[in-house]
């Protein structure tokens, strides 16, 4: 699919507003209509199916933390999202909870807190997906479809932040730059593996282009330390 990319132009334009809890003046990157095959291909929405396994969380410590990142370009310099599990950093450190967070190169747009509650259930299993869609004048990051037994259900039309980027097509969007850009910050030994379990991609009029069922795996404890 990379090589078949043949054209990605990138413009930056300083505009103001506000997301979740911040002040922002964002950079704003405009996408080009990439071309393939003399088509051009626009993808309107992805997502990724996510999976936690935890072995033995630490409600005490707050164990373990960790985030996940997913950005619309070929790369997480310029603009992405990140969602920090069992912390929330922005703009003070607290752990527990979820936060999703919003940003271009080093500066956060905003951020929005989901819950405080730690994981603290044994042998966990949490999945969830996380998506990214355009409407061609902004981004917007959610998450839905979560499970867990210490959690519920979560996530949703309501767990959600924007990324201030005028973006008409994600076809620059690569499930490698999520997991390149996403890991265990603390407290690995409680867990067994983080991976992205399937990945979808879709057009106009919610048209599914594409289905990949990969496995790609983000961390996974070493089989002799079960």
């Amino acid at each position: 699919m990379r090589s078949n990319l043949r054209k990605l132009m990138c413009n930056r334009v300083l505009w103001g507003g506000v997301i979740g809890a911040a002040t922002l003046l964002p950079l704003t990157v405009a996408l080009a209509e990439i071309a393939v095959g003399g088509e051009g291909v626009v993808v309107v929405r992805v997502e990724e199916d996510w999976q936690l396994v935890l072995n033995e969380p630490g409600e005490a410590v707050m164990s373990p933390q960790f985030h996940t990142v997913m950005s619309p370009l070929c790369h997480a310099d310029t603009a992405y999202a990140q969602v920090s599990w069992n912390y929330r950093e922005l703009f003070d450190f607290a752990a527990g909870g979820l936060q999703l967070q919003s940003w271009g190169e080093d500066y956060a747009f905003g951020f929005a807190d989901v819950r405080e509650d730690p994981l603290s259930e044994d042998a966990e299993t949490i999945t969830w997906t996380q998506s990214l869609s355009t409407d061609g004048a902004r981004v917007r990051f959610a998450v839905t479809n979560g499970q867990s037994l210490t959690w519920g259900t979560f996530g949703g039309s309501d767990t959600y932040i924007d990324i201030p980027i005028s973006c008409p097509s994600l076809y620059a969007y690569s499930p490698a730059v999520s997991a390149a850009n996403s890991m265990i910050t603390f407290g690995s030994n409680r867990v067994t593996s983080l991976k992205i379990t399937q990945v979808r991609r879709y057009g106009q009029n919610d048209e599914l282009l594409s289905v990949d069922d990969t496995p790609i795996v983000i961390f996974e404890m070493d089989a002799e330390l079960f």
